[in-house]
Formats: C-alpha cells, sequence, structure tokens
C-alpha cells in the first residue's frame, strides 16, 4: 500500500459491470502537479542529485531504511511513510531547494505547460510575496505526517546548511476548534516528533523544539518553536485597513467573541512576530482562497511585522486540502502534489466507500439537519464504530 500506485480503476463500460483496472498511475487533471511528478521521479531514481547533505540524510532515514512505531495498544508494528506522503515532501524540496523556485510565476512558467510563459505574466505580484505551496491530499492519506516531514526538513536545514532559506520556527494554523483540537492530538507536546521515525538517532541532541499552543503563549522558549493556533487568535482588527468590523468572528467555525480572541491572540502574535523568519502551514486550507478574507490578511500581517522588524518573513506557506479549490469550483493556482480519493483507495490508505441502503429512512420536518437527518446521521454512526473496531487493531483510525 505505500509504494508507488501502478493502476487506476476506471468506470465500468455498463452499469453494473465491475470497474476495470488500468495499469499506470491515474493522471492528474493539475498541469503543474502532473509534469512535476516527471521531474520529481527521475530525481528520486538519481538518489537525489544536486541535494544539500542534510536533505539526502533525511530522505534516506525516512524512506530508505527499516521503521517500527508503537500503536495505542503498545504493539511494535513496522511503519512506512505512504508514497503520498514521500512524493509531497520531495515535491516540496525540489522545487524549493534543489531549483529554487520560490514564486507562483516561477512555478508556472517552468511546469504550466502550454501558454505557460504568458500566464506566468498573469500573475498579481502580490501572490509571489512569498513561496506558497498546496498539497491536494485525499482526507485519511495523512496530512498531518506530511505537515512534520516539512517541519523536520526546514528545521534541520536551518541548523545544518548554511545560508539555509528555512526556518526552526513554524505557526500551525487550523480554522477552527474541531480541526485545532484534532492537531493538538499530533502536535501538542510535540507527540509526533517522538512517535514517528521523523529524526536520525544522531540527530536527536540537536532536536530542539517547542510547542506552544493558543493559550499558552507566554514565556520564552529556546531553540525552535512550532505555534499551533486556531485562525481567530491571529486576526487583529486594528490591522483590517478600514473593512467593516462585527462583535463576533463566525467564518470557519463557530463564533467568537472579538475581545477574547483578540485578548488572547496579541501575545500570541507578539511571539510569532519577533522571530526573524517563519513558515506557514494551513490545514484544510480551502478556506483560504480568497485573498481579501481575514485569514489572508492575518497572514499578511506576521509576514509585514517580521519584515517591519528587520526580519525575512514568511520562508514558504504550505497549504493542505482534499479540496483546494476556490469558490467557483477552481483549483489552486500554486498546488503541486495531487493525491486524490481514487489513489488513496487504489493504495489501501483508505477504504472503499460504502453506499449505505437504509428502509424507510424518514426525514424529519425541520430547519436542523442534526434533527432533519437523525436517522441518517445515526446509520452513520453506527457503520462507523463497526469500522472502528475492525481498525483498532492496526492502530489506524477510522475515518
Amino acid at each position: 500500500p505505500h509504494e508507488m500506485p501502478t493502476h487506476h480503476r476506471v468506470r465500468a463500460e455498463k452499469e453494473g459491470d465491475p470497474a476495470k483496472k488500468v495499469k499506470g498511475r491515474r493522471t492528474s487533471d493539475i498541469i503543474i502537479a502532473q509534469n512535476l511528478r516527471r521531474y520529481v521521479t527521475e530525481w528520486r531514481e538519481t538518489d537525489y542529485a544536486g541535494a544539500s547533505d542534510t536533505t539526502r540524510e533525511l530522505l534516506h532515514h525516512w524512506f530508505g531504511r527499516d521503521h517500527a512505531i508503537k500503536n495505542n495498544e503498545g504493539d511494535v508494528l513496522p511503519f512506512k511513510y505512504y508514497f503520498c506522503q514521500r512524493e509531497a515532501i520531495e515535491t516540496f524540496i525540489y522545487l524549493k531547494e534543489l531549483r529554487g523556485l520560490d514564486t507562483l510565476s516561477g512555478i508556472v512558467s517552468e511546469f504550466g505547460g502550454e501558454n505557460s510563459e504568458i500566464a506566468a505574466l498573469g500573475i498579481d505580484p502580490l501572490e509571489d510575496q512569498w513561496s506558497k505551496y498546496a498539497f491536494k491530499v485525499a482526507t485519511g492519506a495523512g496530512k498531518t505526517k506530511i505537515m512534520s516531514l516539512a517541519v523536520v526538513w526546514s528545521y534541520f536545514h536551518s541548523l545544518r546548511e548554511s545560508y539555509s532559506p528555512m526556518t526552526k520556527h513554524f505557526v500551525v494554523i487550523a480554522p477552527n476548534i474541531t480541526v485545532f483540537e484534532r492537531l493538538k492530538e499530533d502536535f501538542g507536546d510535540g507527540f509526533i516528533f517522538d512517535k514517528d521515525p521523523l529524526i536520525p538517532v544522531a540527530w536527536r541532541g540537536d532536536w530542539n523544539l517547542s510547542v506552544v499552543l493558543q493559550d499558552e503563549s507566554t514565556g520564552a522558549a529556546t531553540g525552535g518553536t512550532l505555534y499551533l493556533t486556531n485562525i481567530h487568535r491571529l486576526y487583529d482588527t486594528s490591522k483590517r485597513r478600514g473593512k467593516k468590523d462585527s462583535e463576533t468572528y463566525d467564518w470557519m467555525g463557530p463564533s467568537v467573541s472579538k475581545a477574547k480572541a483578540l485578548d488572547t491572540g496579541e501575545e500570541l502574535r507578539e511571539r510569532i512576530t519577533s522571530h526573524k523568519r517563519v513558515m506557514v502551514i494551513n490545514d484544510e486550507a480551502h478556506h483560504v482562497w480568497d485573498p481579501d478574507s481575514a485569514w489572508n490578511e492575518a497572514i499578511i500581517y506576521l509576514n509585514d511585522t517580521i519584515k517591519k522588524r528587520s526580519g525575512d518573513g514568511i520562508c514558504s506557506q504550505l497549504d493542505f486540502s482534499a479540496t483546494p479549490k476556490d469558490n467557483k469550483g477552481n483549483i489552486f493556482k500554486h498546488v503541486i502534489c495531487d493525491a486524490p480519493l481514487g489513489e488513496a483507495v487504489d493504495a489501501g490508505i483508505v477504504k472503499s466507500p460504502i453506499i449505505g441502503k437504509g428502509e424507510k429512512l424518514i426525514e424529519q420536518t425541520s430547519d436542523d439537519a442534526s434533527v432533519k437527518y437523525q436517522q441518517h446521521l445515526m446509520m452513520g454512526y453506527a457503520r462507523w464504530l463497526r469500522s472502528k473496531e475492525e481498525w483498532e487493531k492496526s492502530g489506524k483510525k477510522a475515518l
């Protein structure tokens, strides 16, 4: 399940016939992601020619050695990163380190296919203030693992390579409290960095990363820092350039009182902007499509404030989503890697979706969806409980 996909399924010719398996990988409709695959594959096959010593050591450690980790029951099981996770981090490093492509216009010009140079000229300079890379990754295919690989690579590159453009300071942003809590399971107390085989044993002594949650912004940390926060805590109304404000923030999640979010966010913003350089990682990043949104304004504020304090600003922005589209259904222009649901099913990473059928399903008359669709929801929940029991033995979550 972890190797490069070798086949894909196509629709059956007649309804009811089984789908045919066809040799070869699913072709991505995203031109840049599709074109990049060939270059990244060639680079991998040359044993990462031209990469720095730090990069080669980490890539060899992650993907060339055998690993084992403990599951939730304490059993030791073999561990291997999924191919989609490997391809995502390789693509990011290929563009950032090997090719030095730090702008969307540069990436479009190089990998955008026909008329790419004309398309590159049409990129708004505001989109090119710092390097942005988006990753289309199916739900359940391990976005958090890719984030952790990027954090470790940037940290050690910054530490070990002269004139590195990378950083030891990271801001991981969730769109709401639900996603924040999920990310806290992996990043809280640096759990994922201890559990997964991310850091070569000989380098452990050089690893010093403090994880700061949004409500723990006081105190100083030595070494590197990973800030995990809900977007609301980074939104500063005084920097909204004359935009109309409301008393609560209710976009992308439950309403949060303006006063509360500002009180708890001010010190967090102060700490983040005290660093010379940061990497921003956006989870569920389909919310960042609007350049005029509060989310994007918060990131621009971080970049501008760091620069004013004689720093370099944001060194990279990594956007993760299963559906990185704007409100018109257009895929983000900066998607560099495509790991769709179909490929995840082919590889055995996620199970084939099941269409459930229920008898006499009744919709209640209500504007509250939880009441209206109560029977549907309970049926889905019952099926999830069975999946949870089935998957628990392997240490995997049922999604």
